[in-house]
């Protein structure tokens, strides 16, 4: 008897998601991002989320410029070569949001331990890191007020404790993280849900473990015969994966390596809206709102722009692609 088919509609994603959840976006930065996932979130105007990601990139910048997002947990937030996210830092500037929109900041070690834990099933981890650092310097935790008071957030950021095995030592205990839904951009996934990623994975096998929902969008879904032929390549168990898609360029307008590259047409008319709200409210209708499917977003993207992002066989990535947004020149 064969496995039944884990497989849902784009569309449907956001019905996975519920007011006040803590959401893990998988990949990294600028590369591999639940892109298309991120538009039907949107789209449905979902609220009150707590975004985390270890880093996190313009999906999370996208959100809370559209206000979908109260609490972001991250180590970065931005979009690398291509930029500041704007959205992301006039919420936590300006003072009109104040008391509306909280970051809290970790490294990326301590957000990776953080994962991890969640994944093993253990409600905290010990580290040497972050002694004497401004991460746990009560005066800079941007979830202070939210402690004691949130169910989404740990009572307490950080408890420092001598080592009860060995005399002489102090660690840092840090509080696991387990995500209400974890979404993924993946380049081929099996009927069952199990994963393959090329190039780096990053943390999403534990953040795939961790979470309590996990929902994985591909560039294509394969029969599991095939994973199972060279199980060596799978990269997360279909047993922990609860819905499964397949949206060809879902992580535009990010990289998925072996695929294609960043679209830094995209990144540019994306920077320059998300500068000023007005500008961005317009994009968001343009992009978002104003778009039925996304094919038909891949359509208004054009063609000819989607073929200029494929990667090179060899390299995985498009060496041709220029990074510069000020050396840009539009596509003809």
């Amino acid at each position: 008897m064969g496995a039944i088919s884990k497989r849902i509609l784009l569309e449907n994603v956001p019905d996975y998601i519920q007011e006040g959840d803590r959401v893990w976006t998988g990949g990294w930065t600028v590369v591999r991002k639940p892109m298309a996932m991120v538009y039907e979130i949107i789209k449905r105007e979902k609220r009150n989320l707590h975004m985390v990601a270890n880093p996190g990139g313009p999906e999370i910048d996208l959100m809370t410029g559209c206000g979908c997002v109260t609490k972001t947990e991250s180590n970065y937030i931005g979009n690398e070569v291509f930029g500041h996210p704007y959205n992301f830092r006039r919420r936590l500037e300006d003072s009109r949001y104040k008391g509306e929109f909280f970051h809290d900041d970790w490294t990326v070690t301590t957000g990776a331990l953080r994962i991890m834990a969640g994944a093993m099933g253990i409600p905290f981890i010990p580290t040497k890191c972050l002694k004497g650092t401004d991460i746990i310097n009560p005066e800079m935790d941007g979830f202070h007020t939210l402690r004691g008071k949130d169910a989404k957030v740990p009572k307490k950021k950080a408890v420092l404790m001598e080592d009860p095995f060995w005399e002489g030592e102090t660690v840092v205990l840090i509080p696991a993280l387990r995500p209400d839904v974890c979404l993924i951009h993946a380049q081929e996934v099996g009927e069952d849900g199990t994963v393959r990623i090329s190039g780096g994975a990053f943390l999403d096998y534990y953040a795939a473990v961790a979470a309590k929902i996990t929902i994985v969008s591909a560039e294509r879904i394969v029969p599991i015969e095939e994973m199972e032929q060279t199980a060596e390549a799978n990269t997360i168990p279909g047993e922990v994966v609860d819905g499964i898609l397949e949206v060809p360029y879902g992580a535009h307008p990010t990289a998925l390596q072996g695929f294609y590259d960043n679209d830094p047409w995209w990144f540019k008319e994306y920077m320059e809206a998300s500068k000023d709200t007005e500008k961005m409210d317009t994009w968001v209708r343009k992009w978002i709102y104003e778009v039925k499917s996304f094919e038909e977003y891949l359509l208004k993207v054009g063609m000819k722009r989607i073929q200029k992002l494929r990667a090179d066989t060899v390299l995985g990535y498009n060496p041709d692609i220029k990074r510069r947004l000020d050396k840009l020149e539009e596509v003809k």
